[in-house]
C-alpha cells in the first residue's frame, strides 16, 4: 500500500508538471522562453516512476497503512516532491548545483518562501509559475489532496493518521463524515480563496499572470513571488492593502470558513484562538506604529534607519498592519519599506516572535500556532493558581472546551522539543560558520516556514551566501517544521522501527 500511495503522488506532481510545462509552450510561443521541454522531460522522468511504483504497489491488494506507516509515508512524499521538484531548476540552470536547487524546492513545498536566487526577475514564466504552484500544493499538503480526491487510494487505511501527520495543529477536527470528505471541503475552500484572490490582485497593476502566481502564494502563505523585490515591486497601495486582507484570511482555521457558509455564527464567535489572532494583529500594528512614531526619540535609531521608515500616519498603518500579517500568517512577502533589517534592533525583537508564534492551527501558517501559545499561556496561570491555592483543582479551556490531559502533554512536549532543536540548530549553524544571531533567526524563519531571516539572510539578502551544510541542515529544518516536529522526530526513535 505504501508503495501504491507513493505512485500516486508522484502522478500528481507529474500532472503539476504538465501544468507548469503547458504555461511555459506558451510563453515559448509568446516571447521565446525555452524551459517547457525541461518540464515536459521531469513530468515524463516523474509520471513513469510514478506509474511503476502504483503498478507493484496494486499487485498487493490486501495491504493497509498503519498508524506507523502513515507518518512515514507523509515524510518521505515530501522528500519525494522535492527530489522530482528540482530537476527543472537544474536542468534549466536557474541554479548549478543540487543544494541550491533541494533547498529552493523544500522552501516552495514547505511554503517557506527562502530563497537562494538573487535574479527572480530574469527567470522565464515557467519557472516562475512552478515555484508559485510548489508553495500552492504544499499549502494544505499533498496527501491532504490525494485523500481529498483519491480516497480510494487509501481504502481501510487510517486516513485519520494520514491526515493529522501532515495538517497543522493540536488536533484533527472533522467537518464531514470522513476525512476523504474533509479534505475535500477544505480544498474546494482553498480553491475558493485563490481564485477570490486572484481576481483582487487582477483589478489592480498585476497582469493575468502574476495575479495568478502571487494568489497561489499568498494562499499558501508560501511568500515566492515573481519579482525580486515581491509585492513591492509593483508599487501599488491598492496591491498591498489586497494581499494584507487574504494572508489574514490564510492565517485562520479553514473550518471557520465552513461554519461560515452555514451560518454557525456561534461555533465562529465561541473560537478562542481567532479571538487572539485577531487581537494580536491589531496589538502588535500597534506598537509598530507607534514605535515608528517614537523612534526620533530613541538615541539607538540611526538617521539612516529613520529615513527607511514610514513617514506618515497613513503609510505606519499600511506598513506595520502588511508586515505583522505577513509575519503571523508566515507568508513572508515584503511590501514597499521592506527592509526590516535597516528599522533597527527596535524593531527585531516583536519581528521574531511573530514569526515564531504563527497563525490558527488548520491554517496554511506556520510557526508554533496560536492555539498552543493559548494553552501555553494557560497552563502557566493554572501552575500559578495551584500555588497559590494547594487545595484546589483547575482546568484549561479552549473556546468553553476541557483541553485533554493528551492533548496538554503534547503542547508541553512541543515547546520542550522545539527549545530542544532550536538550542542544536544554532550551535550546528555557528559551527558551518555563521554568526549566532543570523543562525538563531535563520532557523527560526525556516521552522517556522517564513522565508526572510535577518543579516545576509534577510529581506534584502538570501540564502545564496550561507555554505551548503546550513542550506542542507535548513532544508532539514523546513521540513520539521512544516510536519510540526513529532512526524519526523518519531523516524528517528528505535520504538518506531521495532513497533510491530
Amino acid at each position: 500500500m505504501k508503495i501504491k500511495l507513493f505512485g500516486v503522488l508522484l502522478l500528481i506532481e507529474a500532472a503539476a508538471l504538465l501544468l507548469t510545462a503547458a504555461v511555459a509552450l506558451y510563453y515559448q510561443r509568446m516571447v521565446g522562453e525555452g524551459d517547457a521541454h525541461y518540464f515536459l522531460l521531469t513530468a515524463g522522468l516523474t509520471g513513469a516512476i510514478g506509474l511503476l511504483l502504483y503498478s507493484i504497489g496494486k499487485m498487493n491488494k490486501y495491504g493497509t497503512l498503519q498508524i506507523r506507516d502513515t507518518f512515514l509515508v507523509v515524510a518521505l512524499s515530501w522528500v519525494l516532491f522535492s527530489f522530482f521538484g528540482m530537476l527543472p531548476f537544474l536542468m534549466y540552470g536557474t541554479v548549478d548545483n543540487v543544494t541550491d536547487a533541494f533547498f529552493e524546492t523544500m522552501s516552495g513545498f514547505s511554503t517557506t518562501g527562502a530563497t537562494i536566487l538573487d535574479n527572480i526577475d530574469r527567470q522565464p514564466h515557467g519557472i516562475l509559475f512552478w515555484r508559485s504552484l510548489m508553495q500552492w500544493l504544499g499549502g494544505l499538503g499533498v496527501v491532504v489532496f490525494t485523500l481529498a480526491f483519491i480516497p480510494s487510494v487509501a481504502k481501510g487505511s487510517k486516513k485519520m493518521s494520514l491526515f493529522a501527520a501532515e495538517a497543522p495543529g493540536l488536533s484533527v477536527e472533522k467537518l464531514a463524515p470522513t476525512m476523504g470528505a474533509t479534505s475535500r471541503l477544505l480544498w474546494i475552500i482553498y480553491i475558493f480563496l485563490t481564485l477570490m484572490c486572484t481576481i483582487a490582485y487582477r483589478l489592480g497593476p498585476m497582469n493575468t499572470f502574476d495575479a495568478v502566481c502571487h494568489a497561489m502564494t499568498t494562499i499558501a502563505t508560501g511568500g515566492f513571488s515573481t519579482h525580486q523585490a515581491s509585492i513591492g515591486y509593483f508599487q501599488s497601495n491598492y496591491i498591498e492593502w489586497v494581499c494584507s486582507f487574504f494572508m489574514l484570511l490564510s492565517g485562520i482555521n479553514f473550518a471557520m470558513y465552513h461554519f461560515l457558509f452555514n451560518r454557525r455564527f456561534d461555533v465562529i464567535k465561541r473560537n478562542e484562538e481567532l479571538r487572539w489572532y485577531l487581537l494580536a494583529i491589531l496589538g502588535f500594528t500597534l506598537l509598530f506604529m507607534f514605535r515608528f512614531y517614537f523612534a526620533p526619540h530613541f538615541n539607538t535609531i540611526t538617521e539612516e534607519q529613520l529615513a527607511s521608515h514610514p513617514q506618515t500616519w497613513w503609510d505606519r498603518v499600511r506598513i506595520s498592519l502588511f508586515h505583522v500579517i505577513a509575519l503571523l500568517s508566515n507568508t513572508g512577502f515584503q511590501s514597499s519599506n521592506y527592509d526590516y533589517d535597516l528599522w533597527g534592533r527596535l524593531f527585531l525583537i516583536p519581528t521574531v516572535v511573530l514569526m515564531v508564534v504563527g497563525g490558527c492551527a488548520g491554517s496554511t501558517s506556520g510557526g508554533i500556532k496560536m492555539v498552543r501559545v493559548i494553552v501555553l499561556l494557560k497552563y502557566i496561570k493554572k501552575t500559578v493558581n495551584e500555588l497559590i491555592h494547594s487545595s484546589s483543582m483547575y482546568t484549561i479551556k479552549i473556546s468553553g472546551q476541557i483541553v485533554e490531559e493528551l492533548s496538554l502533554k503534547r503542547v508541553l512536549s512541543f515547546f520542550s522539543l522545539f527549545i530542544i532543536v532550536f538550542m542544536v540548530n544554532v550551535v550546528a549553524l555557528s559551527a558551518f560558520g555563521m554568526s549566532l544571531e543570523e543562525g538563531a533567526i535563520s532557523f527560526l524563519t525556516c521552522f517556522s516556514n517564513y522565508g526572510p531571516g535577518s543579516g545576509i539572510t534577510g529581506p534584502s539578502g538570501n540564502f545564496d551566501a550561507i555554505p551548503d551544510a546550513a542550506k542542507w541542515l535548513l532544508s532539514f529544518d523546513m521540513l520539521v517544521g512544516r510536519l510540526e516536529i513529532f512526524t519526523i522526530l518519531l523516524l528517528f526513535t528505535r520504538s518506531f522501527w521495532r513497533a510491530k
